[in-house]
C-alpha cells in the first residue's frame, strides 16, 4: 500500500538489463519511505496469524510451543496486502482486512492492473472509514480467463 512502480527518479522499475520490470521482478514495488511512515491504512496480521500460515505451507515446527490445527487455513488466507494463489485453476476468492491508522475520515479507492490471461475484482471497490483504527473488510476475486490460450515457446537454438 505504500510502494509504488516507479524508482526514485520518477522512471518505471525496471530489470537487470533496464527493460521495463515484471511483477515477479519488482514485487512489491519501489518502497516510499515517507508513505510507510504514515500508510493510511494497514493490513494486521498476529504471531499467530503468521504461525497458521507457515502450518498451511507444511511448516509445523516453527514454534513447538503451537500446534498446527488438524484442519488448515488456505496458504493464500493470510491478512496481507499482497495475495498468491498457486496453481489457479478456476475463481479464487480470498477476504482482506484493513484498519484506517490515517485521517479520521477516509475514503479509499481500489484499483487493480491484473495480468494477461486474468481476471479481477474488489468489492466492495470503495472503502470509507469515519474513525481511526475503524477496521473495513472486502474480497478479492481472481478469475483466469477461459478466453486465453496461454502457449510457451522455447528458443533452443
Amino acid at each position: 500500500t505504500t510502494a509504488g512502480l516507479k524508482n526514485n527518479k520518477g522512471a518505471l522499475i525496471t530489470d537487470a538489463l533496464g527493460k521495463p520490470a515484471d511483477p515477479f521482478q519488482f514485487g512489491a514495488g519501489h518502497l516510499r519511505p515517507t508513505k510507510a511512515a504514515d500508510p493510511g491504512l494497514i493490513y494486521d496480521a498476529s504471531y499467530t496469524d503468521y504461525l497458521m500460515y507457515l502450518c498451511s505451507r507444511g511448516v509445523t515446527n516453527a514454534d513447538p510451543s503451537f500446534k498446527c490445527p488438524q484442519v488448515l487455513p488456505r496458504t493464500n488466507d493470510l491478512n496481507y496486502p499482497s495475495v498468491a494463489i498457486d496453481k489457479l485453476n478456476g475463481t479464487v476468492t480470498v477476504t482482506r482486512t484493513v484498519t484506517n491508522v490515517g485521517k479520521r475520515r477516509s475514503t479509499y479507492f481500489a484499483s487493480v492492473k491484473p495480468p494477461r490471461g486474468y481476471k479481477v475484482k474488489i468489492l466492495p471497490s470503495i472503502l470509507k472509514f469515519r474513525h481511526r483504527d475503524q477496521k473495513r473488510s472486502f474480497k478479492i476475486t481472481v478469475e483466469k480467463d477461459r478466453n486465453i490460450m496461454f502457449s510457451s515457446l522455447e528458443n533452443v537454438g
